[in-house]
């Protein structure tokens, strides 16, 4: 009995190394044509002199974990993304990349403390973004999303960022 529990183990690991080796390395969805195309992103987390620092701060983590999962979403969709600082980067000629600019509008951080001991969506993290797509100088959509969990909320910006990245894709 253990020798047939032993191969039948074996016999899973092997098809399991086998299905996750098949995997393409290209874009998830899209990438029409062939080759990738441009686009440039403007983050904006909000005035501090609007905030008190921690708001501020808040919206800072969430920017700077943006920045760094956005890229690998978009370009799953088949764009390589340059992250602006400024809108004056991209002039808004016809021949500079789409720009997509992040507002976000509300963020709660939900209570960790609230989460661990209650359970139940106590102390939930949520965040409203809109963005503006433009090409040109001329907007193509306007659009908001908003999401919340119960869990960390870093799950915030990766449910949002790979919303929007399969949105830019319908989009461009």
């Amino acid at each position: 009995m253990k020798i047939q529990s032993l191969v039948y183990v074996s016999l899973l690991s092997v098809l399991c190394f086998f299905s996750s080796a098949c995997r393409s390395a290209g874009p998830a969805q899209g990438g029409g044509g062939g080759g990738r195309q441009s686009l440039d992103v403007l983050i904006e987390e909000g005035s501090a002199a609007e905030m008190t620092d921690k708001q501020f701060g808040f919206r800072r983590e969430l920017r700077t974990y943006m920045e760094r999962d956005l890229p690998r979403r978009l370009a799953r969709q088949g764009f390589d993304m340059r992250l602006l600082t400024s809108a004056t980067q991209n002039t808004g000629k016809e021949s500079d990349a789409p720009l997509l600019i992040i507002r976000y509008e509300a963020y709660n951080p939900g209570s960790s403390a609230a989460r661990m001991w209650v359970g139940y969506g106590a102390g939930a993290a949520s965040l409203d973004i809109s963005m503006t797509l433009g090409k040109g100088g001329k907007i193509i959509e306007t659009w908001k999303d908003g999401c919340g969990t119960s869990q960390h909320w870093s799950r915030i910006i990766n449910t949002l960022d790979d919303r929007l990245s399969k949105k830019v894709r319908t989009l461009l």
